[in-house]
C-alpha cells in the first residue's frame, strides 16, 4: 500500500520545486517518504541506518486543500 502524507497543495510544489519529485526510499527500515534530491544527492541512503536505499519514483502527499 503507497504511503499517503496528508499534505497542503502550496507546501507539495515548494518542496516539489525545492527537492525534486516525491519517491520512496526501501530499505530494511523500511519505506521512507522524500524527495529525489538527485541534484543535491546523487545516491540516496537511509536517514536512520545510513545504507543505499532503493527508489521509487511515487507521489506520497495527498493534497488536504481541496486545490
Amino acid at each position: 500500500m503507497p504511503l499517503q502524507i496528508p499534505v497542503t497543495l502550496e507546501s507539495k510544489l515548494k518542496l516539489i520545486k525545492s527537492w525534486g519529485p516525491e519517491v520512496i526510499l526501501k530499505c530494511d527500515c523500511g519505506e521512507i517518504p522524500s524527495h529525489s534530491m538527485w541534484g543535491q544527492y546523487p545516491v540516496a541512503k537511509c536517514p536512520v541506518c545510513k545504507q543505499m536505499c532503493q527508489i521509487t519514483v511515487q507521489d506520497w502527499g495527498i493534497v488536504t486543500d481541496g486545490s
